[in-house]
């Protein structure tokens, strides 16, 4: 009888790395795509990195500031953050154009599937006169396509 019948094989911790390592080298994947969309539309390299580390910085237990983004973010200070939110130079139209098929990529999309797979980018904004409502100032409307005085909507 061959030898290897005998011998009793624990696989869990086997395919434990394996799946980590499956699961990181998609981030890994996604990681470089993003950065590679990022550095198309951002004015330079050093401002594509800092919009990758607000992105990264994101997440469910984060506060959405940008001291609380910068720090999940690893950063200092808040001040790289405040600068991409204020005054980095990026084109918004180039993202807005790959942002579908980079989630097209990641999101699986079962054939036939009329709906989609299952991700919608809504720029809804309304359209404010004045500056009497909370956080109405000019801003993109994605609604009109420009800067607009408005308030953007989930």
């Amino acid at each position: 009888m061959p030898r290897w019948r005998f011998v009793k094989q624990d696989n869990d911790n086997t395919a434990a790395v394996a799946s980590i390592k499956d699961v990181a080298d998609c981030a890994a994947r996604a990681d470089a795509q993003v950065r590679s969309v990022l550095l198309g539309v951002m004015a330079q390299r050093r401002s594509a990195a800092v919009a990758f580390d607000y992105v990264a910085g994101l997440s469910p237990e984060t506060k959405a500031n940008c001291w609380s983004i910068a720090e999940s973010a690893g950063h200092e200070g808040w001040g790289r953050m405040q600068a991409l939110l204020g005054s980095y130079r990026w084109d918004w139209r180039a993202l807005r154009t790959q942002l579908p098929g980079l989630a097209a990529a990641w999101i699986p999309d079962a054939e036939g599937d009329l709906i989609g797979p299952g991700i919608a980018i809504d720029e809804t904004a309304q359209l404010k006169h004045g500056d009497a409502t909370a956080c109405v100032a000019p801003q993109h409307a994605g609604c009109t396509g420009q800067v607009e005085n408005c308030v953007s909507a989930p």
